[in-house]
């Protein structure tokens, strides 16, 4: 979550450092930190498993007929354009990365929110789940590479990029869309930003560049919502609260290459970069204070037009590890092949979750949203009494009791087949 001039000379440093130990005689242990990290966690471990053998679980698809003009009666099938605003976690950084020293590569076509490489069944993406009720859907990322390389398309999000940064990530897009080509269509636009405003500049790091306090991060997000908002009609816009980054606390010592890579990924709660670290309750409390600012905003009725909203997708705020047993600690210890070899970033693994918990998010009411991925939950779908995207204004008409029934379907056909690998 570093801008990636900082991560270039950390990589090439530790490059340099580990080839010198590891070819110096008598340094076993070092060799074998070397192998550790260079082998670490194969790609397979780290992506999602391909699931064939069961149709799409939702449906009801609704029936074609006059597109909405409010957005209080928008179905999935009439978002035509997908777009993203953020950081490293949209960029999808190091989500394919096979060890340490490829972590800064941006997998932008695997990105939960904006990802549109192959489909729902071998990368679970929030595009990827769309175009299954408009397979005309445009905007997702089908690239391996920066913001600025062919086929990032209207993935905007910036490695090392944080609330300073989010106003002008609005202004491109607003500039790319305000055509007559995309004006009068239906957008879903997905923001995540913040990780880099509290992992790197509420201590006195050499990042320190101003003052990350929630009053200040609301402002800016007004800003740019603001202008999202007056600019860019038929627009539903999923706000998505930073990932809990205190799990960290959890991982930094289980692999050479967390113990590298955590401090300098966020020294503020780590101590890197000579940080003066916050302690694992001051970090909590900075990220509620994030979490305050925007509801409070979004609450305000500040964005309620009839063709365009913010709704806050909660999906992330409470983070429960996946574990395995260790032979080594002899007990159940967080499953890292869910993150990038970095610890922090999410793997195309967990990416397909993070996919899923947003969708089920998009359905369900205000009051009623999961706020962690999970591997257990059902996949919701549209339903005839309830075919809309839930918003503030509609959700007390969200009937959400049918939703699952699909899902229930699919999972008998999973039993039926045997299959091992299902959503």
């Amino acid at each position: 979550m570093a801008d990636k001039t900082h991560c270039r000379i950390f990589s090439s440093q530790l490059v340099w450092i580990l080839v010198m130990f590891s070819s110096s005689p008598g340094q076993p242990f070092l060799i074998e930190t070397w192998n550790n990290i260079w082998n670490l966690m194969p790609t397979a471990d780290r992506e999602q498993c391909k699931m064939d053998g069961a149709d799409f679980p939702c449906t009801y698809r609704g029936y074609p007929g006059k597109i909405t003009k409010n957005i209080n009666y928008l179905r999935p099938q009439d978002i035509d354009v997908v777009a993203a605003l953020g950081d490293s976690v949209i960029g999808s950084t190091g989500a394919l990365a096979e060890n340490i020293f490829h972590t800064q590569t941006e997998d932008r076509v695997v990105s939960f929110a904006i990802g549109a490489r192959e489909t729902w069944k071998t990368v679970m993406t929030l595009p990827n789940i769309i175009r299954e009720f408009n397979p005309s859907l445009v905007g997702g990322s089908t690239n391996v590479g920066t913001v600025d390389q062919r086929g990032s398309n209207l993935n905007l999000a910036v490695p090392g990029a944080d609330s300073q940064s989010i106003l002008e990530q609005a202004r491109q897009l607003v500039l790319m869309l305000n055509t007559t080509e995309y004006r009068e269509k239906w957008k879903l636009v997905t923001i995540q930003i913040g990780h880099n405003d509290i992992c790197t500049h509420p201590c006195n790091t050499t990042y320190t560049r101003f003052d990350a306090s929630p009053p200040l991060y609301g402002k800016r997000l007004q800003r740019a919502l603001d202008y999202l908002r007056d600019h860019l009609p038929r627009t539903f816009v999923n706000f998505v609260p930073l990932i809990d980054v205190t799990f960290t606390e959890n991982v930094k010592n289980l692999s050479p290459s967390c113990v590298f890579a955590v401090p300098y990924v966020c020294p503020c709660l780590h101590g890197g970069f000579g940080g003066n670290p916050l302690t694992r309750k001051e970090m909590t409390d900075l990220q509620n204070g994030y979490i305050n600012v925007i509801y409070k905003l979004v609450n305000s009725n500040r964005y309620e037009k009839d063709d365009f909203t913010v709704v806050i997708q909660p999906a992330f705020t409470r983070i429960n590890l996946f574990t395995k047993f260790s032979r080594k600690y002899n007990k159940q210890i967080p499953d890292l092949t869910y993150f990038g070899p970095d610890c922090l970033h999410p793997s195309q693994k967990l990416h397909a979750l993070m996919a899923r918990a947003l969708w089920n998010n998009m359905l369900s009411p205000e009051g009623s949203k999961q706020m962690s991925w999970s591997r257990s939950p059902p996949f919701l779908c549209p339903t005839p009494s309830s075919p809309y995207l839930a918003t503030r204004l509609n959700s007390n008409s969200i009937n959400t009791t049918d939703m699952s029934s699909d899902f229930a379907k699919y999972m008998r056909v999973v039993v039926q087949k045997r299959l091992k690998c299902y959503i």
